[in-house]
């Protein structure tokens, strides 16, 4: 990955060549990315704009093939990564996915109408044949939780390529840099009250938020996996301790994300790493 990085800053002719080929290949656009928003944060929005240009002709051809995957992932990388040099805040840029989200929700509705449709309608019909616990559910909710995951995944995926554009800076440039960033990542405390009570609000009142309930956890889980991996730093504990939290992310879902959003919840009221004491 370093030499990946090192490519893409020799010149804007090696950048251009590594963000084309990665948007041409299925299932490396998030290479390109993540080069675009390295160009961004290391030389400018000018020169990210550029790259963006590039990256963005081979990506229309999957748009043509009815995947906008490429095209969503590469622009809203290059939004989070212009927000992060201007404000140099990952506050500001978890607070940012959720408006991209919608957008990303609603481009999606709106490009991938008939699939949705159909493969809600497979779901549902799967589900009443089976009796699994989508039987409860009308084929339009089906459809919506459908739509929020995948929404949820795209902005799960610029996030991603943004965090390794800015792992590949700090490695090239300041060691050790991003790590000290991730670690410190809270959310502020009127976003974490204000979700925190939305998704509890939709709980006691049995509001619908199907299409929006995996994007408004998403900030969630990353300050609470932030925080995870800052205690683990800050005390000293084995690495195991992260394998075990993805692990558990992996196999035990509800049960992680739940306690990943109210450790997020806890700590943007009461900061829980400067109250945790340092290895001795």
């Amino acid at each position: 990955m370093r030499a990946l990085a090192e490519t893409l800053m020799k010149g804007r002719n090696q950048a251009m060549m590594v963000v084309v080929v990665a948007a041409m290949l299925p299932l490396l656009y998030w290479v390109s990315a993540a080069g675009v928003a390295l160009i961004t944060l290391r030389k400018g929005t000018s020169e990210g704009v550029k790259l963006l240009c590039w990256a963005m002709l081979p990506s229309l051809f999957w748009v043509l093939s009815g995947d906008p995957s490429a095209v969503m992932v590469i622009l809203g990388t290059f939004v989070l990564a212009v927000l992060l040099r201007q404000t140099v805040s990952w506050q500001k840029v978890l607070m940012a996915t959720l408006p991209l989200g919608v957008v990303c929700s609603l481009l999606l509705d709106a490009g991938l109408a008939p699939l949705l449709d159909q493969i809600a309608a497979s779901v549902q019909q799967l589900a009443s044949e089976r009796g699994a616990v989508f039987q409860t559910w009308s084929e339009a909710q089906v459809r919506n939780l459908l739509l929020g995951v995948v929404s949820a995944f795209q902005v799960a995926s610029m996030l991603g390529c943004l965090m390794l554009a800015r792992s590949w800076q700090a490695a090239l440039y300041n060691p050790g840099g991003f790590r000290q960033e991730f670690h410190q990542i809270r959310l502020p405390v009127v976003m974490a009250v204000i979700l925190g009570l939305v998704l509890l609000a939709s709980k006691i009142f049995g509001i619908d938020l199907s299409r929006w309930f995996t994007l408004i956890l998403l900030p969630l889980v990353v300050a609470g996996l932030a925080l995870v991996h800052a205690l683990v730093s800050k005390r000293g504990l084995h690495k195991g301790w992260l394998v075990a939290t993805y692990a558990s992310i992996v196999f035990a879902a509800p049960y992680m994300v739940t306690l990943l959003v109210i450790l997020a919840c806890i700590d943007s009221l009461m900061d829980l790493r400067s109250r945790l004491p340092a290895k001795n």
